[in-house]
């Protein structure tokens, strides 16, 4: 009898610690899960993140798609990228790490609820030009103190 009683008081001890391994294993896969599904920049579909930039890397495209950002997205996302009012910037992180297809996408499509309209009317060649002055620029360095 003394052993059964053992097992039964030595029982709920082990339940708890049974019950924190598994919540730990399943945070742990929720946090790998969530980090491997990171949304497409601006909910872009995935055969966006396939296009590739037709001018990566060329100088002279980054120079006109700089012109074309001058003439249409400077009064809204502000001359260095800063943006300007409801306008978000495009120095920031998030348009770093997308892919270069997603940025046309977006470009190409907008989104106007949040004030952001289609530029599908330029040409092809001028939208990407943009993404590749947006992909030209440097990274924006943090102040330090």
């Amino acid at each position: 009898m003394s052993l059964g009683r053992n097992i039964l008081r030595s029982g709920p001890r082990l339940i708890p610690s049974a019950w924190l391994l598994i919540s730990t294993i399943l945070i742990l896969f929720g946090i790998a899960t969530a980090v491997a599904q990171q949304p497409a920049f601006r909910n872009a579909p995935a055969s966006a993140a396939t296009d590739k930039n037709p001018y990566a890397g060329s100088a002279s495209a980054a120079a006109a798609g700089k012109k074309l950002y001058a003439q249409n997205c400077a009064q809204c996302h502000g001359n260095n990228l800063q943006g300007l009012g409801p306008a978000p910037a495009l120095d920031t992180p998030s348009v770093r790490k997308a892919k270069s297809g997603e940025l046309f996408w977006f470009i190409t499509t907008g989104k106007l609820s949040s004030g952001m309209p289609s530029w599908s009317s330029l040409p092809k060649a001028q939208r990407w030009q943009i993404v590749t002055f947006l992909e030209s620029r440097p990274a924006v360095k943090t102040a330090t103190k």
